[in-house]
């Protein structure tokens, strides 16, 4: 009988040691985790944040548009301060490239990402 005893014990022990190595495993690797989330989440709403500033800018070109007959050269010539959000926007609007199109209508994107617009 204490053959048993002592093999119950032994495993046991390895059980133990086992459990130990995967918490510090877990332990090792959950602020990476952490990181990694907290990164995407922060890129995914600035991501948003984006999509939001370049709708604006659209809205604004398209009344531009139909007020002159023609898109703007620049957005430099259109007025973002009619509102609170806005105003907001206005360090993003840093961020955002417009250009005019050889075929006369343009693209609007940030960080060097058009996407052609008609």
């Amino acid at each position: 009988m204490p053959e048993l005893w002592t093999l119950g014990c032994v495993r046991m022990k390895a059980f133990r040691i086992i459990l130990i190595v995967c918490g510090i495993a877990v332990l090792a690797v959950a602020p990476m985790l952490i990181v990694d989330y907290y990164q995407a989440r922060k890129a995914h709403q600035e991501f948003e944040r984006m999509i939001a500033v370049r709708l604006v800018v659209e809205e604004k070109v398209e009344a531009y548009q139909k007020a002159n007959g023609h898109y703007p050269d620049s957005i430099a010539v259109l007025s973002f301060t009619n509102s609170l959000q806005e105003i907001a926007m206005l360090p993003d609007l840093k961020k955002i490239r417009y250009r005019r199109t050889a075929d006369g209508y343009y693209a609007i994107g940030w960080d060097g990402v058009y996407g052609n617009m008609r």
